[in-house]
Formats: structure tokens, sequence, C-alpha cells
């Protein structure tokens, strides 16, 4: 792997479509400008979406955490910087840098991938990459290892969900930008008026297929968490998503 100072680096304006209720950008939305940043930098390293599956291999994302300075509101406009910090056997970490226009930080991100074997359909080691990814590894967003999230307590079911068109991407798979609207729907409304969101941590254990039913638990893990798994409603053994929500509050 070689070292590369020089960061992706892609502008957004916070549109109409990208804001909740309060005119905020949702976090969904945060995670989109991730994702096409993501691919932009790939895009740019010779290493896209495309031309890795024609070698037979793709990049999936396993985990990330976003922690949040500022909300943005509607027509702000923000830039996203983003490279690879590190890259260890089976996992490269990524992490991702949002500013306003004055440069001032709006939130940092962390982020874990695979590469996956298209014919066998594993993670295999990222020596078997045929192109390289430069590495930055005097720069990280955050320090944080992104672990895997175990309930404290009981959970209690919220609501079901089924994977629909609106929910697939390029992969036929649920897109891990919908697992965040999916989580923020366990909320009731008055709740997330009451407090304000400082952070995001998403596991994703297993792709859900179209069609798939997801049955979305809460569990109160903590005063200002709250951590919610998305199960299989055939198998609830199968854990698909787990996210810990943070709130100031």
């Amino acid at each position: 792997m070689e070292n590369n100072e020089e960061f992706c680096k892609r502008y957004f304006t916070v549109r109409f479509s990208d804001c909740d209720y309060n005119s905020r950008v949702k976090l969904s939305s945060l995670f989109r400008f991730m994702e096409e940043s993501a691919v932009a930098d790939a895009e740019e390293n010779g290493y896209g979406l495309r031309q890795l599956i024609r070698s037979g291999y793709t990049l999936v994302l396993s985990r990330q955490k976003l922690r949040l300075t500022h909300q943005p509101l509607e027509g702000e406009r923000l830039s996203v910087e983003t490279w690879t910090k590190s890259i260890e056997g089976k996992v490269a970490l990524k992490d991702f840098s949002f500013k306003d226009s004055q440069g001032n930080a709006l939130a940092q991100a962390t982020t874990s991938w695979l590469l996956i074997s298209l014919k066998t359909g594993k993670a295999v080691d990222f020596s078997e990459c045929p192109f390289p990814i430069f590495v930055s590894p005097n720069r990280e967003a955050l320090t944080e290892k992104l672990d895997l999230l175990l309930p404290e307590s009981s959970g209690r079911e919220i609501y079901t969900r089924v994977a629909r068109y609106s929910d697939l991407d390029l992969n036929m798979h649920v897109n891990h930008c919908r697992y965040v609207e999916w989580c923020m729907d366990v909320f009731d409304l008055e709740e997330l008026k009451s407090r304000q969101l400082r952070s995001i941590q998403m596991n994703y254990l297993s792709q859900i297929p179209f069609g798939e039913e997801t049955k979305l638990i809460r569990f109160d893990n903590s005063r200002n968490h709250a951590l919610i798994c998305g199960v299989s409603a055939t198998n609830p053994d199968i854990v698909r998503f787990q996210a810990r929500i943070g709130f100031s509050q």
C-alpha cells in the first residue's frame, strides 16, 4: 500500500429533501454524503465499484460511527473530506471530516470496510485487492474502535419493516443509509423534539434482501444512548444490524 496525503474532498448543499421536520439535515443524508464521497474517492484512485466487480471483488461497509458537532440546516453548504487511514488484514478503516463553508468542524466519522470476493461471497485479505489503495496513516477523524453493540437490558419490538424497491441499492440489498432511517423511525416524535442528536454508530451484520421482514427492537442501555437492533422476523437469532444513537441530554 502507498501513502498519499491528498484527500478526496466533495461539496454538498443541504437541500429541502435532505432535512427533517426541524429543517436540520437528517442523519441518513449525512451518511449519503459519506457514501458519495467514498465512491468518488475510490473512482479517483482507480478502484471504483465497476472496476472492482470486473476484477471479481466488491467493497462492503461493515461499521460506521458519526459524531455531530453541529447539525446543519437547510441551505448550508458543507464539505466532506475522506481518506483511508489504515488497512489491517481484512479490514480497511476510512475516516471522514465534515466542515462548513468557513472551515468549522460539523462532524467526524470513522468507518470499516471489507473486501468481498464475488466468487466465494466472503471477506478476503486486502493484499488480494487488484488495485492499490492509498493510505494516509497520519490523520484520523475519530479514534474509537467500532465494536459489537451488546444489549444490557431486555428489548421491546417497536415495529416491523419490509424491504421494498426504494430500500435497495446496486447490490440488490437494503442500502446502509436506509437502515438509519429505519432506526430513526423507532423514536417517538416528542422524544426527538426534546433531545439533541449527538452521535450514531451502525454495525451491519448481514444483508437484507428484497421482501425480507425485519423487526426493530429497542433497548434502553443508558440515559444518553438508545440501542436498536434489526432482527429477522422469521428467525430472531439472526441480527441484521445494530445501532447506538447518542443524545446530548
